[in-house]
């Protein structure tokens, strides 16, 4: 089961406890138990998707944009394109998995933050918050800070691209099962549990015998984010069904977001022929 397509196993980014918009650096880092363990659990995802997606829509941009990958975890893909000579840096909630990002090799230029209140004014051209990092934040009221964060940090024609999960994705691979993966040197145990009513999915994975880390995502409809993301001042550019780049529909497990800080004109007469490049490259 090690290949299904699945959320982010990274509560480390902005997961709350369930009661309110209390920042979770109030909490002990509950990936204290797993961020050593995280890539090798990880190692079936398509990074170079992520990757290709992100570099296309990078032409869109003029030379020598800035750029943030909010909730960065072990900083993947941040070290794939600062290796491209991007002026890229990451953060995230979690000191376990920062620390986990120089295990091997240089750490990427990456800080410890939560991105519903980010410091960086207005110093970005380009925003990815990706594996479904968005779903992390359990109220809606955070996607929104979250969002409002990210306007705040862009500069003036900036580019936001973020992705989620669908309740399809949670409906087919997670809800209510649990498995036992070897991962190599160890093994993880998950556990799943799916809240139809309240559209939230909880994980308990647990490394060899250790402490179970304990995830929660929740399900967000396409409408409320386009509203979420047109509250906070963005202009919607493209919604996607990731893995196709075309519409999404019934059978889309992860949708992909892509909004613009401005004036949408000059992005939308690029977009045509970029969304044709991805689709031939997926």
């Amino acid at each position: 089961m090690a290949q299904r397509e699945r959320p982010r196993a990274h509560i480390s980014k902005c997961l709350l406890t369930g009661k309110g918009s209390e920042p979770m650096a109030l909490h002990k880092d509950m990936f204290d138990e797993i961020a050593r363990y995280y890539d090798p659990i990880m190692a079936h995802v398509d990074y170079d998707r992520w990757f290709m997606v992100v570099t296309e829509l990078s032409a869109m941009l003029e030379p020598g944009f800035r750029h943030l990958d909010a909730a960065c975890g072990t900083g993947v893909l941040l070290k794939m394109l600062r290796r491209t000579g991007w002026r890229s840096m990451g953060i995230d909630l979690s000191h376990a998995m920062l620390r986990a990002a120089g295990k091997n090799g240089i750490a990427p230029p990456a800080a410890v933050a939560d991105m519903r209140a980010l410091p960086f004014a207005g110093a970005f051209d380009y925003v990815t918050c990706l594996f479904d990092s968005m779903n992390f934040l359990v109220a809606l009221k955070d996607v929104q800070q979250a969002l409002h964060a990210f306007y705040a940090v862009m500069a003036p024609n900036s580019l936001l691209y973020f992705d989620v999960v669908t309740e399809r994705m949670v409906q087919d691979h997670y809800a209510d099962d649990e498995w036992i993966e070897d991962n190599g040197r160890f093994t993880t145990t998950w556990r799943n549990h799916y809240d139809h009513k309240r559209k939230v999915i909880i994980c308990d994975i647990r490394v060899n015998t250790g402490r179970a880390c304990h995830l929660i995502e929740r399900i967000y409809r396409r409408e409320q984010l386009e509203h979420a993301a047109t509250k906070a001042g963005f202009r919607l550019l493209h919604v996607c069904d990731a893995h196709a780049w075309r519409p999404p529909t019934k059978k889309t497990v992860r949708m992909d977001f892509l909004a613009v800080k401005g004036d949408p004109g000059p992005f939308r007469k690029q977009l045509k022929a970029i969304c044709t490049r991805i689709r031939k490259r997926l």
